[in-house]
């Protein structure tokens, strides 16, 4: 029973309803539990004067639970008034509660309004409500849902079981908020990871692609692949690559340069070769006297 003149959640005298068909499509149970608190409390507030409450068990250990609980904190929205919600997004399980009204009545005494929310008027009509239930429907545009069906009210009982019930529902809820946190940035983190590899395979440093060729053609030339452990098989170690290096490259690596040196020395001797013949020339030309038959010049 509550304090308010003993009524019961089936006992207060309906409201009059709307008439016509209300609300937006069918959506899931948790897409209008999101459109619920974002109706009770504006998105993006720091300070929001409320607490929003889901999957709440019910005091006196009745194992009944609300769908919703909008707790108002602030006097100027309300404070201490307690909405309690029932979300119903499929018309069977509408028809179901209204043959089982337990859970109405173990949150009845300690709700100050209880509300049916439903997507639309083809999940629950306004004339099938219980006396004293409120309707709500979204509306097409707006965070501000449509009521349809104004519910009773009445003062609700603060007991200590009631006050344990959403203390404790309360740390879950921010519990509950702080591991989704910790998954969204574990999730951003491991997909920024893959787009690193992503892009990383797909767009290589040129000198690297340039290294890898120099190494597939020293494999080759070893017949075997590099290993940084020892050796066995079709690997080649590390160090006895070094050391076959040592043994054959080094010589051939010398005799090639001696003979690339040589090549320079030759072209060089060439030169100078052509450039002293130049000189020469020039100074026979200069220094050649007449022949005998030849009168000097006055």
């Amino acid at each position: 029973m509550s304090a308010a003149g003993g009524q019961t959640a089936l006992s207060v005298p309906a409201q009059p309803g709307r008439g016509g068909r209300h609300g937006i499509a069918d959506v899931t149970t948790d897409v209008l539990t999101r459109m619920l608190r974002d109706h009770f409390i504006k998105p993006g507030e720091e300070i929001p004067g409320a607490v929003f409450l889901t999957e709440v068990t019910a005091p006196e250990r009745t194992g009944r639970r609300a769908d919703a609980v909008h707790i108002a904190t602030w006097a100027s929205r309300g404070g201490g008034e307690i909405d309690v919600c029932e979300v119903k997004t499929q018309r069977a399980d509408w028809l179901r509660e209204l043959r089982d009204p337990g859970k109405a009545e173990a949150w009845w005494p300690y709700s100050s309004r209880f509300w049916l929310v439903v997507p639309n008027t083809g999940v629950a009509r306004p004339d099938e409500l219980p006396e004293g239930w409120g309707l709500m429907v979204p509306k097409a545009r707006g965070r501000r849902f449509q009521v349809l069906v104004e519910p009773a009210k009445r003062t609700p009982e603060l007991t200590t079981g009631l006050l344990v019930t959403l203390l404790t529902n309360t740390e879950t809820v921010r519990m509950n908020a702080l591991r989704r946190q910790r998954d969204e940035l574990g999730d951003r983190h491991r997909a920024e990871l893959q787009r690193v590899r992503d892009e990383g395979g797909t767009a290589r440093n040129p000198h690297v692609d340039e290294k890898l060729a120099l190494l597939k053609r020293l494999e080759q030339a070893l017949g075997g692949r590099l290993s940084g452990s020892g050796g066995w098989g079709r690997y080649v170690s590390t160090d006895e690559a070094a050391e076959a290096l040592a043994a054959f490259a080094q010589p051939h690596i010398e005799q090639q340069r001696g003979r690339e040196r040589t090549v320079r020395l030759a072209s060089t001797l060439a030169h100078h070769r052509d450039e002293l013949t130049r000189i020469v020339g020039e100074l026979e030309q200069a220094t050649a006297l007449p022949k005998a038959d030849e009168e000097p010049s006055a």
